[in-house]
């Protein structure tokens, strides 16, 4: 009935331009963190109700809490190897009606998580977070991606029509779980230690496994040997003596990588069973 002159045209296109997502002083201060911190992982402005949850089991105060941490956010989130929340940290800068400063504090006190908190227009040095943080400076390191394990093992069984036998993989891997965290071979090192490719060529399904089991040395070293030796109620006919040099190529370079990883003992070795 009525046309509105001022009505946006449909057909402009919005312009928008990058926003960075620290100021320079927050950019530092990350840095910092990460130097104090190298084995945790350190979340900038996360929302209260991605970290807490409330635990009354009445449905009505449940829903008054959940909207307490609406619109709430952390400073930094600071979390272990296994995703567990360690601490927070809050720079002070708002104040309230009381003349106080707005804090978050009182959420993770009662989820009994510690809040650390420094005046966002004096950020503390390098040295002053690590005495602060000592108790987490010197954390585990993280183990090795097992997502990207899984994805190069998906890749390797897509790599051939015939697939690894299901019963021996999982017994394998299995048999150890969790990763070693022992620095391993990878595809290219079984490459150049089987340059005639015999292995490659005759056994394509062993070549797999081979690859597949490659960046976990236990796992390599108990299928490798499992070719080799015999189980009691089997009658195999054996591989050409061309294969067999290569599965003794590649088990003596997986041999190195255990002994490297292998605890010293602190004995003497020529004193031992005289």
């Amino acid at each position: 009935m009525f046309s509105f002159p001022f009505k946006k045209n449909k057909n402009t296109t919005a312009a928008y331009e990058e926003k960075p997502f620290f100021e320079k002083e927050e950019q530092v201060f990350f840095g910092r963190l990460r130097r104090a911190l190298p084995n945790c992982y350190i979340f900038p402005k996360v929302d209260l109700v991605d970290l807490l949850e409330p635990m009354s089991t009445d449905a009505k105060l449940r829903r008054t809490e959940q909207a307490d941490l609406e619109d709430r956010k952390i400073d930094y989130a600071i979390f272990d190897a296994s995703m567990s929340l360690l601490c927070v940290i809050e720079l002070n800068e708002e104040l309230g009606d009381d003349g106080k400063y707005l804090t978050n504090e009182a959420f993770f006190k009662a989820a009994g998580i510690k809040t650390i908190r420094w005046e966002r227009q004096s950020l503390p040095i390098f040295d002053q977070i690590l005495r602060t943080l000592a108790p987490f400076s010197s954390i585990a390191a993280p183990k090795p991606d097992i997502a990207a394990s899984t994805i190069m093992r998906n890749q390797q069984l897509a790599a051939t029509t015939t697939p690894p036998n299901p019963d021996t993989v999982q017994a394998i891997y299995s048999s150890h779980p969790t990763p070693s965290n022992i620095v391993a071979m990878s595809i290219n090192d079984i490459e150049r230690l089987t340059p005639r490719k015999y292995i490659k060529t005759a056994y394509p399904h062993l070549w797999q496994r081979i690859c597949l089991f490659c960046n976990e040395p236990m796992h390599l070293k108990r299928y490798l040997t499992s070719l080799v030796i015999q189980g009691p109620g089997e009658d195999r006919v054996g591989f050409p003596n061309e294969v067999l040099v290569e599965i003794a190529s590649i088990q003596a370079e997986n041999e190195r990588h255990l002994d490297k990883a292998a605890p010293r003992t602190t004995w003497d070795t020529a004193f031992i069973n005289r």
